[in-house]
């Protein structure tokens, strides 16, 4: 076995100099990176991450594309040029992941945070030239990059009580797939963003919220995913209005929404409505809250899509007085408890909240 010289990994900058809104170069300090760990995230989204929830505004508007993570990469002697990388979550390798590479270096994305991986490079001359292993940053958010798609994160990741982390991979929340409005279908995301929804997120099923009655949907039908005949797919239709999303036809949507997730071969699956936003967040705000997940980190998760490009900013004032202010009012000690109390409320099963719980919460040891 031929064993080479350490890989070299790229630093991350000590700072970041960036533009604000008024176009006055504002200083933003970065924290330091975790000793040991490989960051995913970019340096703008670790200052929102690690910053005041309001300052999102400084430095992200919601209207270019920032909401991707970025990328790990390894380079090794460049005499190896035809390669092949596995890499796994386990030292077994087993379910593991293989690439090929034509170049001395290979890189990794759409990694889960918090998460120990292994890999090995070998050659068909010379098998196994170099195996390590690396954990990656445990800072929230898990951002995905889906080609052709923006403003698309996990749902997992999140601590809660019992020092315990929701499961990722299994819950998703993403943009439109295709454009809205058309007569005929017209596929936004691209042949390597499907590969990556189908392959990497091995999703099964998708939950559109978009409207059908004005042909939101951009000529799709219930059953026909843009994915292929292996995804399910779902029409949830939800009214986008910011205020508040309520009314009956939205009730009934939000009940057929839980209806899905309260069976278990649905999963791993994905939801959106276009912009991946408001009616996005409305649903992923309710999944985390029901299951622990702290204010703060609802917060940070629905601002987290001013990174994309959604056409224009959020902020806290947008919807503070609407449901999360509803779900306050409900009885119950916790934030917790006051959102199963407001599923509960709208017909939603608790059979179907614990469905969620056992794919989403680790099981005790």
């Amino acid at each position: 076995m031929n064993i080479l010289r350490k890989l070299v990994v790229p630093t991350i900058l000590a700072s970041l100099i960036l533009t604000s809104c008024k176009s006055n170069e504002v200083a933003f300090v970065i924290p330091p990176e975790e000793e040991g760990k490989m960051q995913i995230h970019t340096a703008v989204q670790r200052v929102f991450l690690n910053g005041p929830l309001d300052d999102i505004n400084l430095y992200v508007r919601g209207a270019e594309e920032l909401s991707r993570p970025q990328d790990i990469t390894f380079t090794w002697d460049e005499k190896y040029q035809d390669c092949t990388v596995y890499l796994s979550e386990n030292r077994g390798y087993i379910n593991s992941v293989a690439t090929h590479v034509t170049r001395n270096r290979v890189s990794f994305n759409n990694l889960k945070i918090g998460t120990t991986y292994y890999f090995y490079v070998d050659t068909e001359e010379d098998d196994i030239i170099y195996e390590d292993s690396f954990t990656t940053s445990s800072e929230i958010i898990r951002n995905m990059y889906i080609s052709g798609v923006t403003n698309a994160r996990d749902l997992g990741g999140y601590p809660i009580e019992g020092n315990k982390t929701l499961n990722q991979g299994v819950i998703y929340r993403t943009s439109k797939l295709n454009d809205d409005d058309e007569e005929e279908v017209s596929v936004r995301i691209s042949d390597r963003g499907i590969n990556t929804m189908l392959n990497t997120m091995k999703v099964k099923t998708e939950i559109d919220l978009r409207r059908t009655d004005n042909n939101e949907v951009g000529g799709l039908k219930e059953g026909t995913s843009v994915l292929g005949n292996s995804v399910k797919y779902y029409q949830c239709p939800m009214d986008y209005a910011q205020d508040y999303i309520g009314g009956e036809d939205n009730d009934a949507s939000l009940r057929k929404v839980f209806s899905i997730l309260g069976n278990k071969d649905n999963y791993p699956l994905f939801f959106h409505c276009s912009i991946g936003t408001d009616r996005t967040g409305y649903v992923a705000h309710l999944i985390n809250a029901m299951l622990g997940v702290k204010e703060e980190h609802l917060w940070r998760d629905y601002l987290f899509s001013n990174f994309a490009n959604i056409g224009g900013k959020r902020s806290r004032s947008t919807i503070e007085n609407s449901y999360p202010k509803l779900i306050k009012e409900q009885e119950g000690k916790t934030y917790q408890e006051k959102a199963t109390k407001f599923l509960l409320d709208k017909g939603v099963k608790q059979s179907e909240l614990d469905v969620i719980k056992e794919m989403m919460i680790p099981a005790d040891a």
